[in-house]
């Protein structure tokens, strides 16, 4: 459990843990070897097959090519519509960055609930993910194209210490605004004035750049582990830009006091513990992480946005989650965030 809800649950004794591994190993054998003889006796394999998962399609659509190629690239956009009656208002929406990754969960989690016996059973929602067609190899990322996908613009930002490009995070949400949510809108029964947007990493940069540059595009921001320390803390510049804008006799955020804005901001535990220089495969890296912490944390984010009237904020630690770990538990914070406004 979160830090900020309640204490970690026991764990369970790791002896015992032990002896189910070994036993459940065991019991595997005979059959892994059984299936072994026959491969090897020329028998025919089982007839595996594909597992789709209902209520899931996907639609590739063009993007902008990446500064300095002329290579053609795509949008991989993944959706997951539940099943049964349509509130009257229509389905809350859930988008997914880095939806090649994170999808699955998110989806399989809105389609379990649904799932369940009608007493138990809840609302459910629409989940998109966002991601990129990808070359068959496996890879789960096109680190080049999210790199520049969900990285802000700004004076000055030009590639990475790798190479690859950055600051296409506007080109990517003129995208967003422009072709998906409308597609989507035009061809599912969905609820625009709940929409949650997801994103972890540079996902969660994307995500508070959405919202401090065009707040009322999503309703709930849950931005996980993000990359504060991208481009010397540039997205800490546009908060206090934001908190300009919107704070005490400011313009009023889109909205109304019962339908406010809303941003859930979260970490692991084990990224909060002090780091070394150099500990790391990319020092680089961590060297702007250790000085973009000096102007400003995600702890701090909660504090220095009160002064905005129709937003609320909340910050969450996970405990024993280092920074890829806070995905599971940032999808299932998601999802109920989601639901539970619908």
């Amino acid at each position: 459990m979160p830090t900020s809800a309640a204490s970690s649950p026991a764990r369970p004794d790791a002896s015992c843990h032990s002896r189910r591994q070994w036993l459940a190993a065991a019991l595997a054998l005979p059959a892994l070897a059984a299936n072994s003889r026959a491969r090897a006796q020329g028998e025919s394999r089982p007839p595996w097959q594909p597992w789709p998962m209902p209520g899931v399609r996907q639609l590739d659509l063009p993007a902008a090519p990446l500064p300095g190629s002329a290579a053609a690239r795509q949008h991989r956009v993944m959706v997951y519509e539940p099943e049964g009656a349509v509130p009257a208002g229509g389905h809350p929406v859930i988008y997914v960055l880095d939806g090649n990754l994170m999808f699955p969960l998110v989806a399989q989690l809105v389609h379990n609930r649904g799932a369940r016996g009608q007493a138990l059973r809840g609302g459910s929602a629409i989940v998109v993910g966002l991601g990129h067609a990808m070359p068959a190899g496996g890879a789960v990322h096109d680190l080049a194209a999210r790199t520049y996908d969900y990285t802000p613009p700004g004076e000055g930002v030009g590639p990475d210490a790798r190479g690859r490009a950055q600051g296409g995070a506007d080109r990517f949400l003129d995208f967003f605004a422009g072709t998906l949510q409308p597609l989507l809108q035009s061809e599912l029964p969905v609820d625009a004035r709940q929409q949650t947007l997801l994103g972890h990493s540079y996902g969660g940069l994307c995500t508070l750049h959405a919202l401090f540059t065009r707040p009322g595009m999503f309703r709930h921001h849950v931005a996980a582990s993000p990359s504060l320390w991208w481009g010397g803390g540039a997205v800490l510049r546009e908060c206090r830009a934001f908190i300009a804008r919107h704070g005490a006799g400011g313009t009023p955020l889109p909205g109304s006091p019962a339908m406010p804005l809303s941003l859930h901001l979260s970490q692991g535990g084990k990224e909060l513990e002090p780091r070394v220089l150099g500990a790391t495969s990319d020092p680089g890296r961590e060297a702007a992480a250790l000085q973009a912490r000096a102007r400003g944390s995600t702890a701090d984010l909660p504090e220095m946005l009160k002064a905005v009237t129709g937003l609320r904020t909340c910050y969450t630690v996970w405990p024993g989650a280092d920074h890829g770990g806070v995905m599971p538990f940032a999808c299932m914070q998601a999802v109920q965030i989601a639901l539970a406004a619908a």
